[in-house]
């Protein structure tokens, strides 16, 4: 990666140098002539092999990651035979392709191969134009004797004949911005062209149409999505602009995650310190406005913003959220954007279009900003209220607390970029795995400084921890003691490559735990302060749970924000489960607030001091068995000004389930019915009800004839349709 820093100055005369009184004309370089080059750097004049050696020589420092793309054009340019002979070069904007296609330019030059490059917006609107800009950069004017009058005639005698001596490539840059000469492109230019020319398509969006369907094209292309850089591609980046301290590339990589554009703007912000146009969360804005060109109306911009408050969406959950309905054509445009991309629970938009929207919006349209947060955590306590399955709807219980919780559980919550990790029970097989991560933990503690933004003020949030408060969170925590409760009471969080990232360790509360739980130092505080009928309560065979007890929620890397949402959202799937749920978190500031900030309630009488030996630690209760559920989300929705009946949610499914009750649903189909209505997607009502996909998909199938509708949207406006009546 890079800074682009171009001056574009009018060519003058200086004392004692020559110029050539010619049109200039702008290149990659800056002003170019058709005879030298003149380019100021510092107060020196220097000709066009001088500065072009003193750009391209620090460019190509600056450069970091693509080594694989880089390593693909070199055997290219070394003569290895290809098939494809047209590369598509794309990704959303600013990912980093221009720089790509840059990177390429200077390697053509080392092979002294003929490197055109041509923006799409910058070329004309016809064939022609765009073949007299390629003649432009080949020579100052048509070959003496060719005897083609025709500017395609021309360039393809041109180029045909200059493939046979050298390499040759001809790059087109902002490929989206060439939709109408595209035909023109691949049915005449190409067609034509030498194969041994190579072709770069350089773009937001894949080729796709006539490029995917007809064989003859499709055999010549190459995808290659342009992605965003590592973690250690930014770090690496950060040094090379000379800003070494740790802490900040750590800063970049959570603020950028390795998107390009956003990097040499958040660097550049740094290095000019407050000097240049932009200030610490304005590039931010900048981003913004570049991606926002891709959005051709009013009514696709409102969409693209609602969708901003959402760190995933679909088109039912949109359509509550802006209250109206969204037709197909224009959710489709939508999701066509380059910054949305598919995941498992539908769609999402890039999180730093998320993050840069949400900030354009809290300033232009603050009353319509909360309008839309308040739609969005109404929509996520309904699910929950109307869900008999309270563990089943973790997820939608994480995503209300983006709106509800304090500043720093939403600061956590967005965190983009969620990475895959996997839950292991703790067993005797894995027993020794757990106990190295604890030792691990304790041989790396260390201080550390994490940050996060605040999607709602657009805060940003500093936490300090010490190296002894690091080791707060395993303080007490004996594997080998849990594992004998036989309760599974622990979890390992395990990296795609298996290796222990984290654990849990969540013990729940019934007659086989009772006494383990009141002689704990950690929990027995809490336990013995029940009263005799309420600790009764508890006393739940052991294959239930009157609730559960969080000893400890762990990571290895504590600056790894997707391995600290991993980690935190562990608690969800307990919250409003309808049970009782407690935790004695180390006596740290930051772990008061957040349990607060999720609703439990602190009991400052009910301590201990296990943590350091002298810290007074309070016990914190989320209790949402029976109609506390109710009382406890209508108390959260509150902090942000909707108020919420206590009976809506029951009265909202009794009505539904009437409505299925009228097309003669069997039980089952009812079931799946309802998950539907809840926004279940189809895996999610397979795990929920213990059936098989295709059990499910059958099911939905009875249920649309049933009601003589083809799809699930069909299906929720006939149901809600009935409801109203």
């Amino acid at each position: 990666m890079r800074i682009r820093r171009r001056d574009r100055r009018p060519c003058s005369r200086a004392k004692g140098t020559k110029l050539r009184e010619e049109q200039c004309r702008p290149t990659m370089g800056g002003f170019c002539m058709k005879g030298d080059v003149i380019q100021i750097e510092g107060d020196k004049w220097v000709t066009r092999g001088q500065a072009a050696t003193s750009i391209d020589a620090r460019e190509e420092e600056l450069l970091v990651g693509r080594e694989k793309e880089k390593a693909m054009f070199e055997r290219f340019l070394n003569g290895e035979p290809t098939s494809k002979h047209i590369w598509n070069l794309y990704g959303t904007g600013g990912v980093g392709k221009s720089t790509m296609l840059d990177a390429f330019r200077r390697q053509a030059k080392k092979h002294n191969a003929v490197f055109l490059l041509l923006d799409s917006r910058e070329c004309g609107r016809t064939g022609d134009e765009l073949c007299r800009e390629l003649l432009l950069q080949l020579s100052p004017g048509p070959e003496k004797g060719s005897g083609h009058n025709k500017p395609l005639n021309a360039v393809h005698h041109r180029l045909n004949r200059l493939v046979q001596k050298q390499r040759v490539i001809i790059a087109l840059d902002t490929f989206e911005e060439m939709t109408g000469l595209e035909v023109w492109l691949r049915e005449q230019f190409l067609r034509d062209l030498d194969p041994n020319i190579l072709v770069l398509l350089a773009g937001r969006h894949p080729l796709k149409g006539t490029w995917l369907l007809s064989p003859a094209w499709r055999e010549r292309v190459l995808w290659l999505a342009v992605h965003h850089l590592t973690r250690e591609d930014v770090l690496n980046y950060a040094r090379k602009c000379g800003l070494t301290e740790e802490a900040f590339g750590e800063r970049l990589w959570e603020r950028t995650r390795g998107h390009g554009l956003s990097m040499s703007l958040a660097v550049s912000t740094e290095l000019l310190e407050g000097s240049g146009p932009l200030h610490d969360a304005g590039w931010s804005s900048e981003l913004a406005s570049l991606w926002l060109k891709e959005v051709p109306d009013e009514e696709l911009r409102q969409l693209v913003e609602a969708a901003s408050l959402l760190r995933h969406f679909n088109q039912e959950m949109l359509a509550h959220v802006v209250e109206r309905e969204i037709s197909a054509n224009a959710f489709g445009q939508l999701t066509a954007l380059s910054f949305v991309r598919k995941i498992d629970r539908g769609w999402r938009l890039h999180d730093l279009m998320r993050e840069s929207t949400q900030s354009q919006m809290r300033e232009r349209v603050p009353r319509q900003f909360g309008k839309l947060r308040e739609r969005c955590a109404s929509y996520f306590a309904s699910i929950i209220r109307a869900s008999d399955d309270r563990r089943s709807v973790a997820w939608a219980v994480e995503e209300l607390f983006c709106f509800i919780g304090d500043a720093l559980i939403r600061a956590h919550l967005n965190t983009p970029w969620k990475k895959e990790y996997m839950w292991e029970p703790l067993t005797v097989i894995n027993l020794g795995e757990g106990l190295q991560y604890l030792q691990q933990r304790r041989n790396e503690a260390r201080s550390i400084t994490r940050q996060g933004v605040d999607p709602v003020t657009g805060s940003l949030l500093e936490l300090t921890l010490s190296k002894e408060e690091m080791l707060y969170s395993i303080e007490g925590l004996d594997l080998e003691e849990l594992l004998d409760l036989g309760q599974q009471s622990v979890m390992l969080m395990k990296s795609p490559d298996g290796s222990v990232q984290g654990l849990s360790a969540i013990i729940p509360i019934n007659r086989g735990t009772l006494d383990y739980l009141e002689q704990n130092p950690f929990s027995g505080p809490y336990i013995r302060s029940l009263l005799p009928a309420e600790r009764k309560k508890l006393g739940v065979p052991e294959s239930e749970q009157a609730g559960w007890f969080i000893k400890s929620i762990d990571i290895l890397e504590w600056t790894d924000s997707a391995a600290l949402m991993e980690g935190a959202s562990q608690m969800y799937h307990y919250m409003c489960a309808g049970k009782l749920f407690f935790a004695s978190p180390p006596p740290l500031p930051m772990f008061y607030d957040s349990h607060l900030g999720l609703g439990f309630e602190a009991l400052p009488d009910v301590f201990h001091c296990c943590y350091d030996g002298k810290t007074p630690t309070p016990t914190f209760v989320l209790d949402t068995r029976g109609e506390k559920l109710d009382a406890f989300l209508a108390a959260m929705l509150r902090r942000i000004g909707i108020q919420l009946e206590p009976t809506e949610g029951t009265s909202e499914k009794n009505e539904q389930e009437d409505v299925l009750l009228q097309f003669r649903l069997t039980e089952r189909e009812k079931e799946v019915a309802l998950c539907v209505i809840e926004g279940c997607t189809n895996s999610e009502i397979a795990k929920r009800l213990y059936i098989s996909l295709i059990t499910v998909k059958k099911h939905l199938g009875s249920v649309y004839a049933k009601l003589q509708v083809r799809n699930r949207s069909q299906f929720i406006k006939a149901v809600l349709s009935k409801e109203g009546r």
